[in-house]
């Protein structure tokens, strides 16, 4: 089973109805880029202090920095049923929907692009999300008649 169809099928079970898009966004709090600049310079010093310059600082940087990257990021789904556009959590651990956190009309969906990324602003607070999936976005927000 593809993790496609894991989002689906969680996204489904949460949602009581079928899913049939969803796109995972980021948020990114407010301490986002400082995290992760503490986490580059942490790591880098405390690599530094055991071998001197090598491939320790820069490795352990990398994963510091990367650290402070999950830290200052809140992971969501945006996901179309026939009816309805949901936004609900993710698992940082398995990337997967975890819970449904509101239905969200489509007029209160926003996307400008922003350098390699795109800002999805939903209902004033700002995501961010692969280009790629732009197409997808657009069609999810196209409205469905519900299903009589």
């Amino acid at each position: 089973m593809s993790m496609q169809s894991r989002t689906l099928d969680r996204a489904s079970r949460l949602a009581n109805e079928l899913v049939v898009d969803a796109l995972f966004i980021v948020r990114r709090y407010p301490w986002h880029w400082p995290a992760v600049a503490i986490g580059l310079a942490i790591g880098f010093a405390g690599g530094y202090a055991i071998t001197g310059l090598g491939f320790l600082p820069f490795a352990a940087a990398f994963v510091l920095g990367g650290l402070g990257m999950n830290i200052g990021s809140d992971f969501r789904f945006i996901t179309r049923t026939p009816t309805r556009i949901l936004l609900m959590d993710s698992s940082r651990v398995i990337g997967l929907p975890t819970r449904l956190l509101s239905e969200v009309p489509a007029d209160q969906i926003t996307v400008t692009p922003s350098g390699p990324a795109m800002h999805l602003t939903i209902r004033g607070v700002v995501h961010v999300m692969a280009r790629q999936h732009l197409a997808r976005l657009q069609r999810m927000l196209l409205q469905v008649p519900a299903a009589t």
